[in-house]
C-alpha cells in the first residue's frame, strides 16, 4: 500500500496518463505492446488504492481506473466507420483487456501456495483484471441500444475483438451478452449486424457440440443456439457483407456444409469466390480438426457450378482451387488419376472432364506425368481413358507444340481402332448379360451391378472415339478400319444412346462430303433390321371398315394376317425411336435443303412422318424434333408444317409439348411470322392490314402460354419470345408488356428458370437500340399500375417486390445513358415518362399508388435545355406540356400526404432551373389558343375538366379552372384510365376452347375490368379461327 501522499499524486495524475497512452496507442500498431504495459502498470498500482469502510472495502483505485479508461473510450464510440485512428484504439482496448488478465491472474498464482485447492482457489478467485473485464462489456452493451449508428459499431466492434481474451464469463453476463448481440443481428445497418456476426461465431463452444446422428433444425426460429443464428443471417440476410461474415465465421461440420455448398450461388460474386477461395480451401477441410467430407456429388457440383459461373473472377478462384488439388497429387506417379479419385466418373463425366482440363492449364507440368505406354492401353479404366480423352482436347488448343507432343505420345490410328474394336466388344458382352439377367428376372442387386459395369464401359468406348477426331488420318488403313468400325457401331441397334453422337462425329470427319455423310447414315438407318415388319403393322379400325366394305360388296373374306403381340410393338417403338435419334444427330451436323438430299426425302416420308403418329410419347418426341430440324433446312416443309406444329401444342402434354415449343420458335426464328402464315394471310385479302391481323394473333396466342401451370413451358415461352424480340421479328408493345408483367409477378418467383432468363433478356433488350427503350417508355406506366395493383392485392406469403423498387426498375432499363447502340440517342424518354406519370397522378386515388408515382419523379433524368431545342427536332413542346400538368395538377386534384407534395414541388422546381428559358416562353403563350397544345387541354377536359369553362394561365403558368366534380363524368374519366394506363388487362388466353368454353384466370385478368370481357372473348375468338385454320390447311401428313 502506498503512502497517502503517492496515493493522492497517483489518482491525480490517473487523468492525465491513461489519455497520454491512448494518444500514443491511435497513432501505430507498433507501439501498442509497449503502451499496454505501461498501461497494465498504471493499473496495477491502482488497483493496491483501498478504503475500509463500515461496509466493507471500497476499491478506490480501480473505480478511478476504470473511470479514466472508459471515459478514453467514449471519445472513439462514436467515431464513424473507416477512421483508422479508431480502429487502432479498439484494437488496443482489446490487446490490453487479454494481456491484463493474463498478467493479474500470473500474480496471484505466484502469491498463493501450491495445492490442489490453491489450484481451485485460483481459477475461481476474483482479479482487478476481471472486474476491469466485466464493467467494461457491461458499458458496452449499454451502447448496444444507441440511436447513433457509429456507436452501435463501435460496441460491437469491441465486443467481437474482446471475446477473444477472455479467460471466463459469469453465466449471466454470457446470457445477457448473446441476447444482446441477437437483437444487433437484426440491427438496420449491415456492418453493425457483421460485427455482431463475428462476436456471435466467437461464442461457438459447448452447446455447439451435438449428437452427429441427430441432424438440427437450423431454421428453427425457437432454437437460439450460436449456429442457427449464424446459418439463418448467412441464408437470407439482404448485406452480402453480413452474409460473407457469417460464412467466414461458421465452424465447418458435417451439418453446416450443406449451408456452405447454398453460398455458391450467391447473388454476390465477391461471396461466390470466397467460397472456393476460404470455406473449400486445403487450408479449411485439410485440417485435422474438421470432419467434413464431401461427397464424389458434392466434388462434381462444386466444380461444375465454379467453371460455369458468369464471372471470371469466380472461375479463376475455381481454378485456383483445383490447381491446389493438383499440387498435392503431382508427387505421385498416377497424379491424374488421384485427381479424378473425387468423381464419379459413371455419374458426373462433365465434372471430371473440366476439372482434368483446369488442372492441365494452372499446371502445364502435368502433362509431362502422363505415360501412355503399352501398359496403359492394355489396363483401361474410365479414368484413363479420360485422362486420354482431354489430354488429346487439351493438346490441340496449344498450337504446334500441342501436335508434337501428340504424335509423340498418342497410338497409330490403327491402334487405336483395335483397342476401340476391343472395347466396343466387351461393351457388347455386357449388354448380353443385361438382357440375359432381364429375361429371367435377376435379383435388384445383380441388375444394379451389371448396369455399373456397363456404364464404366460405355464411358471407355464414348472417350476413345473423343480421342479418335483428334487423330491425323493420313494412314488409309487406319481410316479404312475406325471407318468400318464405327459403321458397324452405329448400323447396331444395341448402340447406347451416348455413343450416338460421338459415332456420328467421327463418321463425319471420315466421310468425302456432306452428301456422303447423309447417305451413309440413311443406308445405315435403314440396314436396322425391324422387330415387326411393315406388313404385320395395322390400323384396327381400318380393318373393320375393310371388312365391313368387303360383305357389303359381296367380296370374299381375306385371310387376316396375325398381329404382333404388345412387346414386340413396344421393342419396335424402340428400335424406331434409336433410328429417329441418328436421324436427329445427323440433321444437326449437315447444312442445306432437305430437297437437295434425295436420300433423305425417303426417310422423311418413311420414318419420320409415321412416327409423329406413334402412341409412344418418345417416338412422337424424336420424330417432332427430327421434323423441326428438317423444317430449318426446308422453308416449303416448315411452310406446310407450320400449322400442325401450331395445333399440336394444344394437344400434346409433357417433354414432347416441350419439344414442339423449340420447334415452333425455332421456325419463327429462321423463317418469321409472316413467311410461315402465307397461306391464311392470302384467304384474309392478302393485304397489310390482314397480315397485322394474323401476326397479331399469333404473338397473342404465344403470349397465352406464358400462364400455362406447367413451369417448363413458361420458361421456353419466354426464352423463344425473347428470341423473336431480339431478332426483331417480334414488335409489339403487348409482348414487352407481357413479358414484363410474367417476370415481376408473383406467381412465377418459384420459376428460376424463367427468372434467369428474362433477367437477362430484359436490360439487353432496352439498352441495345434507342427504338426499344422508347417501346418500353410506352408500357412503363400501364405495367406499373397492374402491379402496383398486384402487389397489394397478393396473397398472404407470396413474394414480390415493391412497386417502387419496380418502378426504379423500369427507369434504369429506359436510361438513354446506358444505351449502347450507335445510333443517336433518345433523349426525350424520361421526360415522356414524366409526362406519362403525371397524366396518371391525375387519375389515380389511393393515396399510396400516388406516393409511388411522386418518388419516381425524383429518380427521373431529365436532359438539359440545349438537347431539347437544338436537335433535329424542336422538343420544345415536350417540357410545355408537362409544366401545365404539374401545374394543374397541383390546383386541381392535390396530393394529399407531404412526402407526395414535396417530391412533385421539388421535380417543378429541378424543371425550372433545368429549362429556364422554355419557362420564360411559356408565361407569354396563349395557352388557351395555342393549337400545339391541343392534346393537353383535351386531357385536362377528359378529367373532369367543364369544356365550357375557360381555360386561364395563373401565375405559375398552369390552366387555372374548376374541376367539376359531378358524378356523371366520372365514366370518362375511367374511360380514358382504360385508355391510358390501358390494355395490360386484357387477356391473352386465345388457345381454342374445344373441350370448354372456361378461361384460365390469369395474371392480368386478376384486375380486369368486367366491362372488357366482352371484347376479350371476340379477341380470342378472332384468334382460335386462325389457329384452326393454319392447323387444319393439310390434314394429310403423309403429303408432308
Amino acid at each position: 500500500m502506498p503512502s497517502t501522499s503517492d496515493v493522492n499524486t497517483l489518482l491525480a495524475n490517473l487523468p492525465n496518463s491513461v489519455p497520454a497512452i491512448f494518444q500514443q496507442a491511435q497513432l501505430s500498431l507498433a507501439n501498442h505492446r509497449k503502451n499496454v504495459v505501461a498501461l497494465h502498470r498504471l493499473h496495477a498500482a491502482v488497483a493496491t488504492i483501498r478504503e475500509e469502510t463500515d461496509r466493507g472495502t471500497r476499491l478506490v483505485g480501480e473505480k478511478a481506473f476504470n473511470d479514466a479508461f472508459l471515459a478514453c473510450l467514449n471519445r472513439v464510440l462514436d467515431i464513424k466507420r473507416g477512421v483508422s485512428n479508431a480502429d487502432r484504439c479498439i484494437k488496443f482496448v482489446a490487446a490490453y483487456s487479454t494481456f491484463t488478465q493474463t498478467q493479474f491472474r500470473q500474480t496471484m498464482s505466484d502469491q498463493m501456495d501450491e495445492g490442489a485447492d490453491s489450484e481451485e482457489e485460483d481459477e475461481d478467485a476474483d482479479t482487478p483484471a476481471t472486474r476491469f473485464v466485466t464493467i467494461l462489456i457491461r458499458h458496452l452493451l449499454r451502447g448496444f441500444g444507441a440511436k447513433n449508428k457509429n456507436v452501435r459499431l463501435r460496441c460491437c466492434q469491441t465486443i467481437a475483438l474482446l471475446i477473444n481474451g477472455l479467460e471466463s464469463l459469469d453465466d449471466d453476463l454470457y446470457e445477457t451478452l448473446k441476447n444482446a448481440l441477437l437483437i444487433r443481428m437484426r440491427d438496420k445497418e449491415a456492418p453493425v449486424r457483421v460485427h455482431a456476426i463475428i462476436a456471435m461465431a466467437k461464442l461457438q463452444g459447448d452447446e455447439e457440440q451435438e449428437d452427429e446422428e441427430e441432424e438440427p433444425d437450423y431454421e428453427d426460429e425457437e432454437r437460439q443456439d450460436v449456429t442457427s443464428l449464424i446459418i439463418r443471417a448467412m441464408r437470407h440476410d439482404p448485406s452480402a457483407e453480413v452474409r460473407r461474415a457469417a460464412l467466414f465465421n461458421l465452424v465447418p461440420t458435417p451439418n453446416t456444409f450443406p449451408y456452405v455448398l447454398e453460398r455458391l450461388r450467391d447473388t454476390d460474386t465477391v461471396n461466390r469466390r470466397c467460397v472456393y477461395l476460404g470455406s473449400l480451401s486445403n487450408a479449411v477441410l485439410g485440417q485435422p480438426t474438421c470432419k467434413v467430407d464431401p461427397t464424389t456429388e458434392d466434388w462434381a457440383h462444386i466444380v461444375k457450378v465454379g467453371l460455369g459461373d458468369r464471372e471470371s473472377s469466380v472461375v479463376r478462384a475455381t481454378k485456383k482451387l483445383i490447381a491446389s488439388w493438383t499440387d498435392a497429387v503431382m508427387g505421385s506417379g498416377d497424379g491424374c488419376e488421384n485427381l479424378l479419385d473425387r468423381f464419379n466418373l459413371t455419374d458426373a463425366p462433365e465434372a471430371a472432364k473440366m476439372t482434368l482440363k483446369a488442372a492441365f492449364e494452372a499446371r502445364p507440368a502435368l502433362l509431362d506425368t502422363v505415360n501412355f505406354n503399352e501398359e496403359f492401353w492394355q489396363e483401361l479404366t474410365p479414368s484413363k481413358a479420360l485422362i486420354a480423352r482431354v489430354f488429346a482436347e487439351h493438346c490441340k488448343t496449344l498450337g504446334t507444340e500441342g501436335e508434337r507432343r501428340m504424335e509423340e505420345t498418342m497410338p497409330l490410328v490403327t491402334a487405336l481402332a483395335f483397342r476401340t474394336q476391343a472395347a466396343w466388344g466387351t461393351l457388347l458382352e455386357q449388354l448380353e448379360v443385361k438382357q440375359d439377367l432381364l429375361e429371367r428376372e435377376a435379383s435388384e442387386e445383380e441388375q444394379m451391378e451389371i448396369a455399373s459395369i456397363i456404364d464404366a464401359h460405355q464411358s471407355i468406348v464414348e472417350s476413345l472415339l473423343h480421342v479418335s477426331m483428334h487423330l491425323d488420318y493420313g494412314d488409309e488403313i487406319g481410316r479404312r478400319k475406325m471407318f468400318n468400325l464405327v459403321r458397324d457401331m452405329v448400323s447396331n441397334a444395341s448402340l447406347p444412346e451416348a455413343l450416338i453422337e460421338p459415332c456420328l462425329d467421327v463418321l463425319r470427319k471420315l466421310s468425302a462430303g456432306q452428301k456422303d455423310f447423309v447417305r451413309i447414315i440413311v443406308e445405315l438407318v435403314q440396314e436396322i433390321e425391324d422387330v415387326v415388319p411393315p406388313a404385320m403393322i395395322h390400323d384396327s379400325e381400318d380393318e373393320d371398315e375393310a371388312e365391313i366394305a368387303g360383305h357389303l360388296n359381296g367380296d370374299e373374306p381375306k385371310a387376316h394376317q396375325p398381329s404382333p403381340s404388345p412387346e414386340q410393338v413396344a421393342e419396335q417403338a424402340l428400335i424406331d425411336a434409336h433410328r429417329l435419334s441418328i436421324m436427329a444427330g445427323m440433321l444437326e451436323r449437315i447444312v442445306g435443303g432437305v430437297q437437295e438430299m434425295t436420300a433423305m426425302q425417303g426417310l422423311v416420308s418413311q420414318l419420320i412422318t409415321p412416327s409423329v403418329q406413334s402412341k409412344y410419347e418418345t417416338v412422337r418426341d424424336r420424330a417432332y424434333k427430327c421434323l423441326g430440324l428438317c423444317c430449318l433446312m426446308d422453308a416449303n416443309l416448315a411452310l406446310s408444317t407450320f400449322g400442325m406444329f401450331l395445333h399440336e401444342i394444344g394437344n400434346q402434354v409433357g417433354k414432347t409439348r416441350q419439344t414442339l415449343l423449340q420447334v415452333l420458335f425455332d421456325q419463327l426464328t429462321t423463317h418469321g411470322i409472316t413467311f410461315l402464315c402465307q397461306p391464311i394471310i392470302r384467304e384474309s385479302g392478302g393485304t397489310q392490314e390482314a397480315a397485322d391481323a394474323i401476326h397479331s394473333q399469333i404473338v397473342n396466342y404465344l403470349l397465352s402460354l406464358l400462364e400455362d401451370d406447367d413451369k417448363q413451358i413458361q420458361a421456353f415461352v419466354a426464352e423463344g419470345m425473347a428470341k423473336l424480340m431480339l431478332s426483331g421479328i417480334v414488335t409489339d408493345d403487348d409482348a414487352l408488356r407481357s413479358l414484363i408483367l410474367v417476370y415481376m409477378a408473383p406467381e412465377t418467383s418459384n420459376n428460376q428458370q424463367l427468372r434467369q432468363c428474362l433477367s437477362y433478356f430484359l436490360p439487353i433488350y432496352c439498352y441495345s437500340s434507342a427504338t426499344n427503350q422508347r417501346r418500353l417508355q410506352r408500357v412503363l406506366v400501364p405495367v406499373l399500375d397492374v402491379l402496383t395493383d398486384v402487389y397489394f392485392e397478393r396473397e398472404n406469403g407470396q413474394e414480390m417486390v415493391s412497386p417502387l423498387q419496380i418502378g426504379l426498375q423500369l427507369l434504369d432499363w429506359c436510361d438513354p445513358a446506358k444505351g449502347v447502340y450507335a445510333n443517336k440517342t433518345d433523349v426525350t424518354i424520361h421526360i415522356d415518362v414524366a409526362i406519362e406519370i403525371v397524366q396518371a397522378l391525375f387519375l389515380k386515388e389511393e393515396k399510396e399508388d400516388r406516393k409511388v408515382f411522386c418518388q419516381l419523379l425524383s429518380r427521373l433524368i431529365m436532359p438539359d435545355q440545349d438537347a431539347i431545342t437544338n436537335g433535329k427536332t424542336d422538343d420544345s413542346l415536350i417540357a410545355y406540356a408537362l409544366f401545365i400538368l404539374i401545374g394543374t395538377l397541383q390546383k386541381v386534384r392535390p396530393l394529399e400526404d407531404a412526402m407526395s407534395k414535396n417530391n412533385l414541388a421539388k421535380f417543378q422546381l429541378a424543371c425550372k432551373r433545368l429549362y429556364p428559358t422554355l419557362w420564360s416562353k411559356l408565361q407569354g403563350m396563349d395557352i388557351q389558343n395555342a393549337p400545339e397544345l391541343d392534346g393537353v387541354r383535351a386531357f385536362v377536359q377528359e378529367c373532369g375538366f367543364d369544356p365550357t369553362k375557360k381555360l386561364d394561365k395563373g401565375d405559375d403558368g398552369t390552366i387555372i379552372s374548376e374541376l367539376d366534380v359531378r358524378k356523371g363524368n366520372s365514366a370518362s374519366a375511367a374511360a380514358l384510365a382504360r385508355r391510358t394506363i390501358s390494355a395490360t388487362s386484357q387477356s391473352r388466353r386465345t388457345k381454342v376452347k374445344s373441350e370448354s368454353d372456361e378461361e384460365v384466370p390469369t395474371i392480368e385478368q386478376s384486375i380486369m375490368e368486367e366491362d372488357e370481357e366482352e371484347e376479350d372473348y371476340e379477341e380470342a375468338d378472332a384468334t382460335a379461327e386462325t389457329i384452326h385454320a393454319l392447323a387444319f390447311e393439310n390434314e394429310d401428313l403423309e403429303t408432308l
